[in-house]
């Protein structure tokens, strides 16, 4: 039974084409209040809007409201999940700009192009692996190196992933699956 409770909720728009960030939505549930973030990408004049509010039931808190320059496209913490799902067959090392927590901050990963049996919930899955480093703390906690296993079909869905977070290490596994393309050419059961 998990000791930890997370209820925070985090949303990410990006360019389906690029794979870059154009609004970052977070809200962090903390003891009293919800922190929310939000970031707007402004390629065009290289600025990106920063507003974090404390949020109550009954009021709210502006704590920061600024921009920032941004020399090119960035990924946020989120995005960067739908970045290796774009790249995950291909075969690169890539440090990947991202812009977490009011500033910019690196993450390497490496697209080993690798597809790999996986055990997942007494099944056995084809997976594209990779690997990497987070040089930063990302959202809920995750930090330093992690691995991860993605479908080999079209879709390139998040079959495994294991990371370290602030309470350690953690496994997460794809819970249920049904009705998607090619499932039945990369699943068997054991």
């Amino acid at each position: 039974m998990p000791f930890v409770n997370i209820h925070d909720v985090y949303d990410s728009f990006i360019d389906a084409e690029g794979i870059y960030s154009h609004i970052f939505l977070s809200y962090e549930k903390k003891k009293d209040h919800i922190l929310y973030t939000r970031y707007d990408f402004d390629y065009e004049n290289h600025r990106i809007h920063i507003r974090i509010e404390k949020q109550r039931h009954e009021d709210g808190e502006v704590l920061l409201d600024s921009t920032a320059y941004i020399p090119d496209k960035v990924l946020d913490s989120l995005s960067m999940l739908f970045f290796a799902r774009a790249m995950v067959k291909n075969r690169a090392n890539l440090d990947v700009s991202v812009f977490a927590y009011n500033s910019f901050e690196k993450t390497r990963i490496n697209f080993t192009g690798e597809e790999r049996w996986l055990k997942i919930r007494n099944t056995r899955a084809k997976s594209y692996y990779l690997d990497g480093r987070l040089k930063f703390i990302g959202i809920a906690g995750v930090k330093e190196d992690f691995k991860g296993w993605f479908s080999p079909d079209g879709q390139s869905v998040p079959l495994k992933a294991k990371m370290k977070a602030f309470v350690g290490s953690v496994t997460i596994e794809l819970k249920k699956w049904s009705n998607w393309a090619g499932e039945t050419i990369f699943f068997r059961k054991d």
